[in-house]
């Protein structure tokens, strides 16, 4: 009698199964890039795993490229976007004004598609971590808070808010890029006009006007860029 073609069956080791499911998270979008993942404790729990194979998984992820473990703090979710991409232009855009205007080229671009799409596809929650970014940077102005950090958060919320995993790690690899740049190029006194610049970006979204929110979105770029052109003109 002929049986089956039976294949062996492989044991798993455990620290594998944890890699395939923080990974399929990662790609399927529901972990975004710089998002933190849960305490190792809280993993140890959602798992129903030991430290050991806990922290097996978790250097596997670091050396393929999908995390960054930090001492004394939260693992995050690394940009797919390679380094080796990214580094050479970081040199440049302290050397170029040319380079610099070449990212705020690409970023327009991505951001434009960004708003579009938000417009269309923002959920309840989105629209709201936009809403509450806004009134961040609106209780910040009057401390005299740097606008660096809200105004990047308010960005990668936009293309999170579109719902395309690869534009996500594109967006937050180009603001690993531009964010210092972009940041000193604000004047303190213009922190109001940059407010009402996002927050016209944000009615236009919230209002599901794709075409509207990709116009608003247009403005303050141009704004952005009129800014870089006198910070870079005063220096010389």
């Amino acid at each position: 009698m002929n049986h089956p073609d039976y294949q062996p069956i492989k044991q798993v080791k455990i620290s594998t199964l944890i890699v395939d499911q923080i990974k399929a998270h990662i790609i399927k979008g529901n972990l975004n890039p710089g998002d933190p993942l849960p305490s190792e404790r809280e993993l140890m729990s959602l798992f129903n795993v030991s430290r050991s194979s806990l922290r097996e998984a978790l250097k596997i992820l670091d050396t393929i490229g999908f995390v960054e473990i930090s001492q004394r703090k939260r693992t995050r979710v690394k940009s797919i976007v390679p380094k080796g991409f990214i580094e050479p232009i970081r040199k440049l855009l302290k050397e170029d004004i040319d380079t610099v205007l070449e990212v705020h080229d690409v970023r327009r671009c991505l951001e434009s598609w960004n708003s579009y799409y938000a417009a269309e596809r923002a959920t309840k929650e989105d629209i709201e971590l936009l809403r509450q970014n806004l009134e961040s940077m609106e209780e910040g102005i009057p401390k005299k808070v740097s606008l660096i950090d809200d105004d990047a958060a308010f960005h990668l919320a936009i293309s999170s808010a579109a719902h395309n995993k690869i534009q996500t790690h594109l967006m937050y690899s180009i603001y690993a890029l531009i964010q210092s740049t972009v940041g000193i190029c604000y004047e303190a006194n213009e922190s109001w006009d940059i407010l009402e610049e996002h927050r016209a970006v944000y009615q236009a979204i919230k209002d599901k006007n794709p075409v509207l929110a990709r116009e608003k979105m247009h403005i303050h770029l141009d704004k952005v860029l009129a800014r870089i052109h006198y910070f870079f003109e005063k220096k010389t």
